[in-house]
C-alpha cells in the first residue's frame, strides 16, 4: 500500500476540488436557464398567476405584471413559454407578456418559438414579432408561409407585410401558388391576405404573375380581390365598372400581352425592401 504524506493528501484534495470546479464551470453554460428560473420566486409567482387566473383577460394580467414586476418579468415569462407542461393557452399568455414587457430587444429570443409544436404558439410568436418590429428578426418569418397550419400561414402573411423581409415579393407569389391555400377550388384566407401584402409592398412588377388567379372562374371572390390588387398596383382600371366578368377578361388581355416577369425583372432589378 502506498503511504501518503500529509502534504500529499492535502495537495490531492485541493487538486480534486479544483478539477471539480473547473468541470462545473465548463458545463454550466450548457445548463438550462429554466432549471434556475423554475425555482425562482418570481417564476413561481408568474406560473401561479397563469394557472390560477379566473378569466382569459390578457390586458388585466399584463397590467398586474407590469405594476408588480415590470421588465424583469420578461425572461421568466419567456421560460414559461417554453414549458410544455403548461397548457398552450397559458404558454401563449406568457409569450405575449414576455414580448410586451421585454420590448424590441427581446425579439430575437422569440424566434425559436416559431418552431414550437403548437400552432397557437407559432402564431403568437409571429404576432409578437410583427408588433416588436425588430429588423434582425424579419427574415425568420418567411418559412412560416409554408406552415402546416392555415391559421399560422395567415398570420405569417401579415408578418411579411409588416416586417418586409428580403425576398418578400417572391415568397408572397409562391404563397399564391401553394395548393395548400385552396380548398375545393376556393381560396382560404391566405391568398387574399397575400394580395393585400403585395399591394402594401407596392410590388408593381408582380402584376403579370397574378394572371392565374383570374383564371379561377370557380372563385369569383378571389377574382374580385385580384382585380382590386391589380388596379392598386398599376393605377389602371380596365373593363366596365361593376361588371366583374368584363373586368376580369380585360385584365387577362392586359396581362397576357405584358412582358414576362423574368424578362422584366432582368431589365429592371428589384430594389431590396427595407
Amino acid at each position: 500500500m502506498m503511504n501518503w504524506s500529509q502534504n500529499s493528501r492535502s495537495s490531492l484534495v485541493r487538486n480534486s476540488l479544483t478539477a471539480g470546479l473547473l468541470s462545473f464551470l465548463a458545463i454550466s453554460p450548457l445548463l438550462s436557464h429554466s432549471a434556475f428560473a423554475a425555482v425562482s420566486p418570481l417564476s413561481a409567482t408568474l406560473r401561479s398567476d397563469l394557472t390560477t387566473r379566473r378569466n382569459n383577460s390578457f390586458e388585466a394580467l399584463l397590467s398586474h405584471w407590469g405594476k408588480q414586476h415590470g421588465a424583469k418579468a420578461s425572461l421568466p415569462l419567456l421560460e414559461l413559454t417554453r414549458d410544455t407542461r403548461l397548457a398552450d393557452a397559458d404558454r401563449y399568455l406568457a409569450l405575449m407578456g414576455a414580448a410586451r414587457l421585454g420590448g424590441q430587444a427581446l425579439a430575437p429570443q422569440l424566434v425559436p418559438t416559431l418552431k414550437d409544436r403548437s400552432w397557437m404558439l407559432r402564431s403568437g410568436a409571429l404576432r409578437a414579432l410583427s408588433a416588436l418590429q425588430n429588423p434582425s428578426t424579419r427574415n425568420a418569418v418567411l418559412p412560416l408561409l409554408k406552415d402546416p397550419s392555415l391559421v399560422v400561414r395567415t398570420e405569417a402573411v401579415e408578418a411579411v407585410r409588416i416586417l418586409r423581409p428580403e425576398s418578400a415579393r417572391d415568397a408572397l407569389l409562391q404563397t399564391l401558388e401553394n395548393p395548400a391555400n385552396y380548398h375545393r377550388g376556393l381560396a382560404q384566407w391566405v391568398p387574399q391576405r397575400a394580395l393585400q401584402a403585395l399591394v402594401a409592398l407596392q410590388a408593381k412588377d408582380a402584376a403579370p404573375r397574378l394572371l392565374p388567379l383570374l383564371n379561377r372562374i370557380g372563385d369569383p371572390a378571389l377574382q374580385a380581390k385580384t382585380v382590386e390588387a391589380l388596379e392598386s398596383l398599376t393605377g389602371k382600371k380596365l373593363g366596365k365598372t361593376g361588371n366583374l366578368k368584363v373586368r376580369v377578361e380585360a385584365w387577362k388581355r392586359e396581362l397576357s400581352s405584358a412582358p414576362s416577369p423574368v424578362t422584366a425583372s432582368a431589365k429592371h432589378p428589384l430594389p431590396k425592401l427595407r
